[in-house]
């Protein structure tokens, strides 16, 4: 019956030795794989300055009435941003003049605007 043992034992041995191994690999992997730090992402170019003018009426403007999210989701033609404007500019009198409308207009077209 000794005889029997060992090798069982051995086979038992070497699976777990295995067993070890590959795990010991496989957290290693993830180890190094979490520890890699992504490059930073180049920053965007500063809006040129209507475009600036603009986005900083909207944010203003805008967000008065409702969230900005809800127009920054949508892409729309100048013809269809120019039409939102003047509904908008209709709710509220004086509250978005019309050198004000354009400069939102050309931001909103530069970067929400259907190409």
């Amino acid at each position: 019956m000794a005889a029997i043992n060992p090798p069982r034992r051995k086979s038992e041995m070497r699976i777990r030795s295995v067993v070890l191994c590959v795990l010991s690999l496989l957290l290693l992997t993830l180890a190094i794989g979490c520890s890699k730090q992504e490059a930073p992402k180049p920053a965007a170019p500063p809006a040129a300055g209507g475009a600036a003018d603009g986005k900083a009426l909207f944010e203003q403007k805008c967000s008065v009435c409702h969230g900005l999210d809800r127009a920054l989701v949508r892409t729309e033609t100048k013809e269809k941003w120019a039409s939102i404007i003047k509904d908008m500019q209709g709710k509220k009198a004086d509250w978005i003049t019309d050198a004000d409308a354009v400069k939102i207009l050309d931001y909103l077209v530069a970067e929400h605007g259907k190409k």
